[in-house]
């Protein structure tokens, strides 16, 4: 049996999938090298909390439209165009740190616009991958497309914590560039994708709003994303105070990122495993969220740096376990047509609460200090989980309700499964 699983000998596929898996790691080298130059500065986790605020926000501003520029037009493209203005950015962060040193405005300012970029993009991005694979492989390449985003977190934030000790933040944000333009050039080699939305036709966010009020699946789906999201970023955005706390450096830093990324890789493994055993999405979700706590709450109140390192690594298990059920159950449960839109959804269930929960942690952090501010989110995030599991959704694992597929339907208000209009409860 080859050890090259099946999904990467689909040719297109395999090239965006390697294309992003260093994208991704050049990424995790920026994030390495801002927050720990933003510590530097300013000695404060408020600022380095308001760094994944700045990244974030284009996203609670643009989710929508980026939703609506991923069905209207080629996927590929705006791909292309967004991670452009991500390598544009970063190449000016470079040259701005080569000759002017930690310029904290600046890195503000333009980690805004990789953000905006990133948030521009994203959709198209995920959207564009049930174009590359035929239905039946979808799952597969969801699943791999988020272990390749841990691939990255593993060996991302540990480059990054060697580079930027050996080479400075310079050589961290130039690596970073040329990484988002090797993908640029991998999707301009694609055979174009026609828009799913024909030119002229209405594009709005209302109608997956509303697909998203009635489908009481994709409802549970995204609000547990926004709590997870909210409650358990604050781990990986503050890695940098986590790491100061436990006098770990920026090689230490880097290493408690990659231990996340490890145990993420271990997570998707599992859980690949666990659905080929009919294992439910229903049930991975809270159950993921539950013993992500866990590993938070270790991380929270260890003295000891290799205890931190097994607490991320725990962590990274089931933060994965989040991100790939969620993903595939929204692509597998989203009408064609509203797909793109759909995952601005989902980008906004993770990126805003992100923003959010790490500002606000942040603030905390300064005033009862970063051990208490992680142990209280572990517990509400344990809590969360715990009746999620006892009130489950199955919906979550059901087929797409086909009748929403006709673009007859897709302007009114969708019926819930059961009969009825769908009650709001989660």
């Amino acid at each position: 049996m080859s050890a090259v699983p099946e999904i990467l000998r689909i040719r297109d596929f395999r090239a965006v999938w390697l294309a992003s898996l260093a994208s991704n790691a050049g990424s995790w080298l920026q994030i390495v090298a801002s927050g720990w130059l933003i510590l530097q500065a300013t000695d404060s986790p408020a600022a380095v909390g308001a760094l994944a605020l700045v990244t974030r926000a284009p996203a609670i501003a643009f989710s929508a439209y980026a939703g609506g520029l991923a069905d209207r037009f080629d996927r590929r493209i705006v791909g292309a165009w967004t991670f452009g203005m991500q390598a544009v950015a970063a190449g000016v962060l470079a040259v701005i740190t080569l000759t002017d040193g930690t310029h904290v405005a600046a890195i503000y300012v333009l980690t805004f616009v990789v953000g905006l970029g990133f948030a521009l993009g994203l959709p198209a991005m995920l959207a564009l991958i049930p174009a590359l694979v035929p239905p039946p492989k979808l799952s597969q390449a969801v699943s791999l497309n988020a272990a390749g985003i841990n691939v990255a977190r593993l060996a991302g934030p540990a480059i990054g914590g060697g580079v930027l000790a050996v080479f400075g933040a310079t050589a961290c944000f130039a690596l970073n560039a040329v990484s988002f333009l090797a993908l640029v050039w991998v999707l301009l080699r694609l055979h174009p994708r026609p828009a799913v939305v024909h030119a002229g036709a209405p594009v709005r966010m209302s109608d997956a709003l509303r697909h998203a009020v009635h489908d009481r699946a994709i409802r549970r789906l995204l609000v547990g994303m926004a709590i997870f999201t909210t409650l358990a970023s604050p781990i990986q955005e503050l890695a940098p105070v986590v790491a100061d706390r436990l006098d770990a450096g920026a090689t230490g830093l880097g290493l408690l990122l990659g231990a996340m990324g490890g145990g993420a890789l271990v997570g998707a493994w599992l859980l690949e495993r666990l659905h080929a055993r009919d294992y439910p999405r229903h049930l991975a979700l809270p159950t993921a969220t539950t013993l992500f706590s866990v590993g938070m709450l270790v991380v929270a109140l260890t003295p000891w740096f290799l205890v931190g390192l097994a607490g991320m690594a725990f962590a990274g298990a089931f933060w994965i376990w989040m991100f790939a059920a969620t993903n595939t159950a929204t692509q597998l449960r989203a009408p064609p047509r509203l797909l793109g839109r759909m995952l601005g959804l989902y980008q906004l269930s993770v990126i805003g609460p992100i923003a959010l929960g790490s500002t606000v942690a942040g603030l905390v952090a300064e005033q009862a200090g970063i051990s208490a501010t992680l142990a209280g989110c572990a517990v509400l995030l344990g809590a969360w989980g715990l009746w999620s599991l006892r009130n489950p959704v199955r919906e979550i694992d059901a087929p797409r309700d086909e009748a929403a597929t006709r673009s007859g339907d897709e302007g009114r208000d969708l019926p819930d499964r059961r009969g009825g209009d769908a009650a709001l409860d989660l």
